[in-house]
């Protein structure tokens, strides 16, 4: 009997394992499920990439040439040949240069900051002539000579990506900013603020870009040795804008690393937050406020002043002494004290004030 028992036993167990099976095997049938959901006539399932596609571009087609319209802090048009990767590398970037420069003038643009992106260098120059409305020769001549432009007349800014697309970080449109800014500070008279010091402004906003500390290198290396080689050109020459324009090749280059080296100078010397263009309530524009600082002398009347300013500091900057002239004393002269400059690492500011 207890063996009838025990086969009886095995027999039901063996009847119950095909089950067990079964439900195990189930998940094997899910692969041919899933190809059934795929098939066109299956119910229709989230696209894993769906969330990474960008939305379709808005596009408006400007004196014969087609933009995307991006909307965001600045009114921003791409040439529709740049591919989408390149757009968001410029969205994001001029976003973030909308607010860094607003930030250092501590204040708003009147109006968002309308910029033009061309793809290609002929594409510059052909929006130049077309959406700029310059000449042809006009267009060719600043398309031969700049990689972005800012135009006061229309308030808008003309950017040549295939020759910063490749720069990292890319920092030509944050210059082109500051000169957009300049122009809302010190209007009505924005006459008085001499060529140098605007475009001087322009490149130290450059090499404030984060990432960008070799810029700041090279402004201060390339400055130190125009003086070291009497090469500086007088600010009292670069105050007018189209005397500034007229320097190209060598000099054309170098006139951006003085005017940025004196324009920091300058607003070492003001203070290192202290406003560098001073307009009053009525909205008169100047430096006069430096000019009048004897301090301030050596930047501002000319270049022989300058050259002595950049002298010193560079002594300053320099890895030897660096350490001493923190503490404002130069050990090769014992009782000399260091041009006066902020400590290194100080927070600059290209603010423009109103006061």
């Amino acid at each position: 009997m207890r063996t009838a028992w025990l086969i009886l036993a095995l027999a039901v167990a063996a009847c119950a394992a095909p089950a067990t099976q079964v439900a195990t095997a189930s998940p094997t049938a899910f692969p041919s499920d899933l190809g059934a959901t795929a098939s066109p006539s299956s119910s229709p399932t989230p696209e894993p990439s769906a969330s990474a596609t960008p939305p379709a571009r808005t596009i408006d087609v400007v004196d014969g040439i087609e933009f995307a319209m991006i909307t965001g802090p600045a009114d921003l048009r791409l040439e529709t040949a740049i591919s989408r990767a390149d757009e968001a590398v410029i969205a994001s970037s001029v976003a973030a240069d909308v607010e860094a420069v607003q930030r250092d003038f501590a204040r708003s643009f009147t109006a968002r900051p309308l910029v033009y992106v061309f793809a290609t260098s002929e594409g510059y120059a052909r929006g130049l002539a077309r959406v700029f409305g310059y000449s042809t020769a006009t267009a060719a001549f600043v398309a031969d000579n700049s990689v972005s432009f800012f135009e006061p007349s229309l308030l808008a800014i003309a950017v040549n990506w295939q020759a910063i697309g490749d720069r990292r970080p890319v920092a030509a449109i944050r210059h082109e900013l500051t000169h957009r800014l300049t122009l809302d500070a010190c209007a009505p008279r924005c006459d008085l603020v001499p060529a140098w010091f605007n475009e001087g402004e322009a490149r130290l906003a450059e090499a404030l870009v984060p990432g960008s500390d070799w810029r700041m290198v090279r402004v201060r290396y390339e400055a130190a040795s125009m003086a070291a080689t009497n090469t500086l050109i007088p600010l009292n020459t670069l105050v007018s804008q189209l005397t500034w324009n007229s320097l190209t090749d060598w000099a054309g280059y170098y006139k951006y690393q003085e005017a940025a080296r004196a324009t920091e100078l300058l607003r070492e010397d003001v203070g290192g937050d202290a406003g560098s263009v001073v307009a009053d309530g009525d909205g008169d524009v100047g430096i006069d406020g430096a000019r009048r600082d004897p301090d301030l002398a050596v930047v501002t009347d000319g270049v022989a002043g300058v050259r002595e300013h950049v002298h010193e500091r560079a002594r300053c900057d320099s890895a030897e002494h660096h350490v001493d002239c923190r503490r404002g004393i130069d050990r090769d002269r014992p009782g000399v004290r260091c041009p006066p400059g902020p400590p290194r690492g100080a927070a600059r500011s290209n603010r423009v004030s109103a006061v």
